[in-house]
């Protein structure tokens, strides 16, 4: 009987890193290298992954030169955005304007009736 090799869904590796963009990662790792009581090597390493829109959401530090209006309007949006399903017909999906959020899109088409 042969030996069973791991298998792996194509999706995995772009799902993995959708969802540690998407939360955040923070790596907190302190390392030394020594020789009896001598220490050769110390490594203190501190790192967050995250899009930008989620670093903006828990106020990281950008570095200097990031446009920092369009990350803010980005984080603001993914976190006012629900999912609605859409329609069948793409004649019959309800328009949004980009500054417009869902409850003021069904504002706006209420008073319209």
């Amino acid at each position: 009987m042969g030996d069973p090799k791991p298998t792996r869904a194509q999706g995995d590796l772009a799902e993995t890193l959708e969802l540690l963009l998407d939360k955040g990662v923070v790596v907190n790792a302190d390392i030394a290298v020594s020789v009896g009581d001598t220490e050769l090597l110390g490594i203190e390493l501190r790192a967050a992954i995250a899009s930008f829109e989620t670093a903006a959401e828990y106020g990281l530090e950008f570095p200097t030169g990031t446009d920092m209006e369009r990350v803010q309007s980005k984080a603001d949006h993914s976190s006012e955005n629900s999912v609605q399903p859409s329609p069948e017909d793409p004649k019959e999906a309800p328009h949004q304007s980009v500054n417009q959020s869902a409850k003021e899109e069904q504002t706006s088409s209420q008073d319209g009736e």
